[in-house]
């Protein structure tokens, strides 16, 4: 039995941190896919098109910054959810993906760097 009438301030904060989480984790995998070498084609070889056979350091920088910002994020909710969120149907599950997941890239990105 839920004996909560509306949702309070905090578990709307906890509410709107799951879907920054998602929305990070969208950012996240675009910078990356953008910071990794391109990969050879067969086309890419028939025209004899120059790749980028290294990684671009530029946003792996912006790279680190999103995925420090991600861990924050999923941090500060990770310890509100252990205050607030007592219930099978307060959302959290996210915010521990997201910051295994920003936690895994931060420590790939700085042994490239």
């Amino acid at each position: 039995m839920d004996r909560r009438k509306t949702n309070d301030f905090w578990a709307r904060l906890l509410f709107g941190l799951n879907i920054a989480a998602w929305l990070l984790l969208l950012v996240i995998l675009l910078i990356f896919n953008r910071a990794q070498p391109e990969f050879e084609t067969f086309f890419d070889r028939f025209y004899h098109l120059k790749l980028r056979t290294d990684w671009d350091y530029q946003y792996l920088y912006y790279l680190v910054n999103v995925v420090s910002f991600g861990i924050f994020l999923c941090v500060s909710g990770l310890v509100l959810s252990i205050f607030r969120g007592r219930r099978k149907t307060d959302h959290k599950k996210i915010l521990i993906f997201t910051g295994i997941f920003s936690a895994l890239l931060l420590l790939g990105a700085s042994t490239l760097l």
